[in-house]
């Protein structure tokens, strides 16, 4: 809890013990178990790290990065991975205290396909494409768009969970441990377009690789191919693709609620378009400096189960705002930020078209 609670805050093991006075070594022998804190340590760590002294006495597991991430994570430095890393436990902690009393309704699940023993509709091996037209068949879902990705996520066991990750290299993680929703970290600075884009990508890695790991690059591409297939279904875009260009992309993505760069690399991908045309579209996205942000968002999709846990133990359960921080191993102040529910909406910047000459 020591190391969750120091990593949370964005801080070195040395920052900290400058922070309490304390020497680096005798920081390092608690957080390892070497030596026992006394009382008056873990109240100066309450007060330098803004967690209630019960925070550090909680029981639990912390989970790292799952091993499907590898690739992303060695873009990052230790200390934003750590922050990462520790606002996910500590978010998972929160849902697994208010999911004690909180009945989940019954409805889909997420399922688990090992990939070794599936078989497909046909003696073939089966695609990504195969993959997730059984999911939405699975799931009912109607031919065209998904028209809420987050809704449909936390009504098939899920939930997601906005977080402030620090950087953009991450637009979600997530996690599926026994016991437990599969949950969904999402960084609430990126655009609702990519966020649709990143929930199916984590599904497909929560569906296919919890039962059957391989190479991170392998696991990735795969995600990122069952993304595609799951927002975009090849026999519909297919029709609406025969002819390319960022007028026919633009109205594309008003009715699917993707990012163009989606569409285009799901055209790549089925053959609907050649290299060149797929060269010349990222030239232009990049001169046009959509590549880290398009204009023209879909609508916000506001996460809505972790609020409805947080809401039925305030009206249900009668807890106070305090008595709910104290649950949750919080202070008052800082369970506002995390849980009024401004907090939990995921937030676009305003953006807007540029004319082209």
């Amino acid at each position: 809890m020591l190391t969750l609670a120091r990593e949370s805050r964005g801080l070195t093991q040395g920052a900290l013990s400058d922070l309490v006075n304390v020497g680096q070594g005798t920081v390092s022998k608690y957080e390892n178990g070497i030596s026992e804190p006394p009382d008056s340590f873990v109240s100066e760590l309450s007060r330098a790290l803004g967690y209630p002294v019960s925070f550090f006495h909680q029981q639990g597991q912390a989970y790292g990065f799952p091993p499907f991430h590898y690739r992303r994570r060695k873009k990052l430095s230790a200390k934003a991975l750590g922050r990462i890393v520790a606002e996910m436990n500590i978010r998972r902690m929160h849902v697994s205290r208010l999911a004690v009393a909180y009945k989940f309704a019954e409805g889909f699940t997420i399922p688990e396909i090992d990939l070794d023993e599936y078989q497909g509709r046909s003696l073939r091996a089966a695609s990504m494409d195969d993959y997730a037209r059984s999911v939405r068949e699975a799931w009912m879902l109607p031919n065209g768009p998904i028209e809420n990705m987050v809704e449909l996520i936390e009504r098939s066991g899920g939930i997601v969970i906005p977080c402030e990750f620090g950087t953009d290299l991450l637009d979600a993680m997530s996690q599926r441990i026994d016991g437990m929703p599969v949950l969904f970290f999402v960084n609430t600075n990126s655009p609702t377009d990519r966020v649709r884009y990143t929930l199916a990508h984590e599904l497909a890695h929560m569906i296919l690789h919890t039962a059957t790991l391989k190479d991170d690059e392998d696991m990735e591409d795969e995600a990122d191919q069952f993304a595609g297939a799951f927002l975009l279904p090849e026999q519909e875009i297919r029709v609406q693709l025969r002819r390319f260009d960022l007028h026919r992309l633009a109205n594309m993505k008003a009715h699917w609620k993707v990012s163009m760069q989606a569409i285009a690399t799901r055209a790549s991908r089925l053959g609907l378009i050649t290299p060149h045309q797929s060269k010349m579209f990222w030239i232009e996205m990049g001169k046009l400096g959509y590549r880290k942000r398009e204009p023209n968002p879909p609508p916000k999709e506001a996460p809505k189960l972790l609020q409805r846990m947080v809401d039925f133990h305030r009206k249900r359960l009668g807890y106070s705002d305090a008595e709910l921080a104290d649950l949750l191993r919080l202070s008052e102040t800082e369970f506002q930020s995390m849980y009024a529910p401004n907090a939990l909406i995921l937030d676009d910047s305003p953006q807007y078209l540029r004319r082209v000459k």
